[in-house]
């Protein structure tokens, strides 16, 4: 079914001549394993401005074609401040962005660096789904065409890339560093792999400014990241579009928009509640572009998809998908149910 929406979110105008900024990843603009809403921008910049930026690849752009599982409690030990493995860029202050906004995060360019890697976490670190199978640990590395975006699995399966970054996300409303493996509301280490170039990512805001930062770029994914990891890269490049959403309705979790889809995120310590809270948003949604309730919970049964996204990073993910709502040809739409 083709669709497309009925009552597209209230955004603030970027004014005349908004800018593009760079932000190219370094010692200054980096940090390694820790979101922490104390933390200063390393930017400020306008709604409607758009940025282009580079992320590091894991343990600040450590592991190279050359690292071996033996190397990894070194590269550990280099951050020891670190919760996590992940590098973000940021934060990124947005003026005007404050508690109960909407942070608009289009992905307008995305270009992974030339290596990559699949890891298999040893135990006892590992969470892959068959962490039992496989104890002991591997690391396989890549060489990432970016010509042909491809890349080959033991030199004998073709794999496409279609790369997207793992973590984008704003700062928590709590207190205090937290590490960048859990994903929550706020987005992060979400692992959404619909989040391509064309994807718009809506975030709540939380804070002041907002504070994004993103990092943790990814090759390819499967939904789900099933042994840990995806093929982990560094983003030589990437262009962001950010705008300010304001509304009545206060987001309570990411929803991202394709050309043709809208996603809900759920996230819980098991699947079922991770299900429960993306369904329940994607009903929030649907009645937002001005379905009834009992419609909108009827649709999603039978036109919605409900996808792992991943479960390896101890607050596991499901998303919701659908593809954009539509009118019958010659009805008129139905007013929205948000207040004024």
């Amino acid at each position: 079914m083709t669709r497309e929406s009925l009552c597209p979110a209230p955004a603030v105008s970027p004014g005349p001549g908004h800018r593009v900024h760079d932000l190219p990843a370094g010692p200054d603009t980096v940090r390694v394993g820790v979101i922490d809403p104390a933390a200063p921008p390393v930017l400020t910049i306008d709604p409607g401005d758009e940025v282009t930026l580079s992320t590091w690849g894991h343990w600040g752009d450590k592991v190279t074609p050359d690292t071996v599982m033996e190397d990894f409690p070194a590269l550990r030990a280099a951050f020891p401040e670190a919760l996590g493995p992940h590098s973000l860029t940021g934060p990124i202050h947005v003026r005007g962005a404050r508690p109960g906004d909407t942070l608009a995060v289009d992905v307008l360019a995305l270009t992974p660096a030339a290596h990559g890697f699949n890891l298999v976490v040893a135990h006892p670190r590992g969470r892959g789904v068959l962490r039992d199978r496989f104890p002991s640990g591997t690391i396989r590395h890549f060489a990432l065409d970016r010509e042909s975006m491809t890349t080959t699995l033991g030199g004998r399966v073709r794999v496409p890339l279609k790369p997207f970054l793992g973590i984008m996300g704003v700062a928590p409303a709590e207190d205090g560093p937290r590490s960048t493996v859990e994903p929550g509301c706020f987005g992060g280490n979400m692992d959404l792999s619909v989040l391509v170039v064309g994807s718009r990512l809506r975030l709540p805001v939380f804070r002041d400014g907002a504070g994004f930062y993103c990092g943790d770029g990814h090759a390819v994914q499967g939904d789900g990241e099933v042994n840990q990891t995806a093929i982990e890269t560094g983003m030589d490049h990437v262009r962001l579009r950010f705008t300010v959403e304001r509304g009545p309705r206060r987001l309570r979790t990411p929803r991202a928009e394709t050309g043709t889809h809208f996603v809900s995120t759920g996230f819980g310590r098991s699947l079922e509640e991770a299900a429960r809270d993306a369904v329940d948003d994607l009903v929030d949604w649907l009645i937002e572009e001005g379905l009834d309730p009992e419609e909108a919970y009827s649709l999603c049964s039978i036109a919605a998809d409900v996808r792992v996204t991943q479960m390896v990073n101890g607050v596991v993910g499901v998303h919701a998908v659908i593809e954009k709502l539509t009118r019958r040809p010659g009805a008129a739409p139905r007013p929205s149910r948000n207040n004024t």
